[in-house]
């Protein structure tokens, strides 16, 4: 499947001072898909993803709508049972 996207100049060139300038967008947008497949993939297992510092303190959840609708799915159906 070919996808087109349109990264603003300025997100490019933030992530290029990050990684290097020879960087292209076809590699970040790459990268990005492949990261974004590995989350809702975890979402879909029950995991969160989540950001750490090296001691594994400071931690903060990633939240985005599109993985809450994989855990929504992902839930089991509850079972109602009739009491007799």
């Amino acid at each position: 499947m070919e996808l087109r996207l349109q990264i603003p100049d300025a997100v490019v060139q933030q992530i290029q001072e990050k990684l290097g300038s020879t960087v292209k967008g076809t590699d970040i947008a790459r990268d990005a898909i492949t990261l974004f497949k590995w989350a809702v993939d975890e979402t879909a297992k029950g995991r969160y993803i989540l950001s750490a510092n090296e001691e594994g303190r400071d931690v903060t959840r990633l939240a985005m709508p599109s993985l809450d609708n994989v855990q929504q799915q992902a839930k089991p159906a509850s079972v109602a049972f009739a009491s007799r």
